[in-house]
């Protein structure tokens, strides 16, 4: 009984500061998602000890447990539009290969440039 009880609290606190969070965002015309700002209020009150963490423990390892649950509509909806999907398989492939690249090369270059950024700060403050 004072698991389901502990379940029931942290289901309350998340959706409580979720739905709060969406209220303030909605209210406000903040273009920031209440999601993400629910999970920052969220840490914040755990950081700060405003909710113990043994109070939404059971229920976050809960809903962690059964998380694969949510992606369910992502496959539906992959599923749905499998024709459309095969239509257009070779600019998708392309897409995916070229922007890899791109993303690979540029993380190459830059941290190149960050390595000899670096190695010249050490070399001016070690004749300094």
């Amino acid at each position: 009984m004072k698991k389901l009880g502990l379940l029931l609290t942290g289901f309350l606190i998340v959706f409580g500061i979720y739905y709060a969070c969406m209220f303030f965002v909605r209210s406000l015309h903040i273009p920031f998602p209440a999601p993400i700002l629910g999970i920052l209020v969220l840490f914040i009150f755990l950081q700060i000890k405003l909710i113990p963490s043994e109070l939404v423990k059971d229920f976050c390892n809960l809903a962690l447990k059964f998380m694969t649950l949510f992606f369910i509509p992502l496959f539906v909806g992959i599923i749905k539009y499998l024709s459309l999907i095969y239509q257009n398989l070779l600019p998708i492939v392309i897409t995916i290969f070229i922007t890899t690249f791109l993303i690979m090369v540029s993380v190459g270059l830059t941290f190149q440039y960050a390595l000899k950024y670096t190695r010249l700060y050490k070399m001016k403050r070690g004749k300094e």
